[in-house]
């Protein structure tokens, strides 16, 4: 009995044990982000959406899907925006979450673009969380002059494929927040001021200050 009890009492230790290791490995598996870069990310976001939807605009959000796959900056991100936006007390019309796989380019379907700035009227804001939007040349032709405003958050090197000034010229950009060609510092590393060295916000006014890399990517209609 003193045996068959001492073998029980091994064998519930080193399930406990199994256990506990499972747990910690699931835990360092998490990659941890920067709550305040990313927080000051959806600030700079929320700013330039108020700035232009001017009085008794709205807003409309474009973001990931994280019930699929998690993206924990992406949650810190909107909540952060969305603080920003209920504080000055404009509306956000609505949200639109694209699943996305994490494996695959950031960027919203052409079509699901497209239909959201053709059915939204002149006063609206559209916010995009996923870049700007990367139209079909018969897609901007249908379009026509573009009537809502837009802005958009370019996240990690897509800035370094595409020229945003020809997305400004084509009145599909009105404002974005990048990150710096010259950044250095990688955004898993926080550091003091991590916003300003890694990211800047780029707006008409500053077309002069937006990347232009060469061979980017150009929207359809202004070549």
């Amino acid at each position: 009995m003193r045996n068959r009890k001492s073998t029980e009492i091994i064998a519930a230790l080193s399930a406990s044990a199994a256990l506990g290791v499972i747990v910690l490995s699931s835990c360092e598996s998490v990659p941890r982000i920067d709550r305040k870069l990313h927080s000051a990310i959806g600030k700079a976001l929320a700013r330039e959406a108020l700035s232009l939807s001017g009085q008794g605009g709205q807003i409309t959000v474009i973001a990931r899907d994280t019930e699929a796959f998690r993206q924990p900056a992406m949650d810190v991100l909107l909540e952060s925006f969305r603080r920003e936006i209920r504080r000055a007390g404009v509306a956000i019309a609505a949200t639109h979450l694209i699943e996305l796989d994490p494996l695959r380019p950031v960027e919203v379907p052409p079509g699901d673009f497209f239909e959201l700035i053709r059915r939204s009227p002149r006063e609206r804001v559209i916010v995009s969380f996923l870049g700007p939007p990367l139209l079909l040349e018969e897609q901007r032709i249908q379009l026509g002059r573009v009537q809502p405003k837009i802005v958009a958050f370019c996240s990690g090197s897509l800035v370094e494929n595409m020229d945003l000034r020809r997305f400004f010229d084509a009145g599909l950009l009105h404002a974005a927040v990048v990150r710096r060609r010259d950044a250095g510092v990688a955004a898993d590393k926080p550091t003091k001021g991590a916003f300003e060295q890694l990211y800047q916000t780029v707006r008409s006014a500053d077309l002069a200050a937006s990347p232009a890399p060469s061979g980017a990517a150009r929207p359809p209609g202004n070549q």
